[in-house]
């Protein structure tokens, strides 16, 4: 038989034409209700199957329009909807003319004996059939209207309800965040805590540092994200001094080589320590990198220039300028412009040229204190 299948839907459409062609049948398949009257006018099919909800032309008005013509209202008409499937809906495609009403998805063997059933009657029925009577105009666009407003007022609702849940998913969502967030502070503050009660000369140093490197990335322009990785970073970068004798770091005077190398560790230790921890930065490597200087000349990996993370130099100068301008205890405070000074004559050389650009802006312009 030669079926004419009306689908928008371009893979129920293939579906379709595959499986009614695997049972023999010949069949033309489009995209819309025009089309579909178009080609049943130039070459009327055995039997018409069409979806409801199309473009251009739907399938009730398809079916209106085959039902009011002369060459076509006694083709059997097959409805095959997965989006018009109330009783309702039902009642109208009927009241219209449809032979049978098929709500998606059917299962490939109960929809090829129902439209065996309908091919069937198609090839029985007699040679003079009966005349089908079209519906009322005025009837047809009072009860499709209703159609139209059901299905418009069910979508809606259903648009509300997933408004509502994705509005409960992302409540939830930023609630976990905000914990996550809250969890992950609470364990940078306690590793910056426990830095410092190795080191009581430093107390405060990791905080002072984040606070100068925070005000060096806001002054450069840094993203708000950047911001809060170089202070999450700048608050634990020394949490490597951890591994050292507590006596080496309070001690007066000054250090041994082997301290000293003992000292220069804790970058490596720091980072041994993070790696492990999943953060939404690389803290481990800031950590990592922040004693690295712009011409090679800094440790663990004497690494250079642009090769340092752009975070870890702006760490690398803050730390310079807050150990300069506060008291340690082998010697005393050297002062914030002794501080300046050093940045200043090694920019470029020692350290980010930006970032110095940025700090000697803060305390020279903006008047920075810590």
């Amino acid at each position: 038989m030669k079926v004419l299948v009306a689908e928008d839907n371009k893979e129920s459409r293939y579906l379709l034409e595959k499986l009614l062609e695997g049972h023999g049948h010949e069949v033309t398949a489009v995209d819309n209700g025009a089309e579909a009257l178009e080609q049943a006018l130039a070459q009327p099919p055995d039997i018409i199957i069409s979806d409801i909800l199309m473009p251009v032309m739907d399938g009730f008005k398809l079916c209106q329009e085959c039902k009011q013509n002369e060459q076509l209202r006694n083709i059997p008409f097959i409805f095959y909807t997965a989006t018009y499937t109330s009783n309702e809906d039902e009642r109208f495609a009927l009241c219209l003319g449809a032979a049978t009403f098929i709500r998606k998805p059917a299962e490939p063997d109960i929809l090829i004996r129902k439209l065996s059933d309908e091919f069937e009657k198609a090839r029985s029925r007699p040679i003079a059939p009966a005349r089908v009577v079209p519906l009322e105009p005025s009837l047809y666009l009072s009860e499709y209207n209703k159609r139209i407003v059901a299905k418009l007022e069910d979508k809606v609702a259903e648009l509300e309800d997933e408004i509502t849940r994705r509005n409960q998913a992302e409540e939830k969502l930023k609630q976990s965040h905000e914990r996550l967030q809250e969890t992950l502070e609470g364990t940078i503050n306690a590793l910056a805590a426990t830095t410092e009660m190795r080191d009581p000369y430093t107390t405060g140093h990791q905080r002072r540092v984040a606070e100068l490197s925070c005000a060096i990335a806001g002054e450069m322009n840094l993203s708000e994200e950047q911001i809060k990785e170089i202070h999450m970073s700048a608050l634990i970068h020394d949490i490597g001094k951890i591994n050292a004798p507590a006596e080496i770091l309070s001690r007066p005077g000054q250090l041994t080589e082997l301290e000293f190398k003992l000292i220069e560790t804790h970058p490596q230790v720091g980072y041994d320590i993070l790696k492990g921890i999943e953060f939404p930065w690389p803290i481990a490597d800031i950590v990592l990198q922040h004693h690295e200087r712009m011409n090679g000349s800094g440790y663990l990996q004497g690494l250079s220039g642009k090769d340092i993370i752009l975070e870890a130099r702006i760490l690398a100068v803050a730390d310079v300028v807050e150990a300069m301008s506060s008291h340690r205890p082998y010697r005393p405070a050297l002062g914030t412009d002794k501080a300046l000074e050093e940045i200043s004559q090694n920019k470029g050389i020692l350290y980010d040229p930006e970032g110095v650009d940025a700090c000697l802006s803060l305390f020279t312009e903006k008047d920075f204190k810590f």
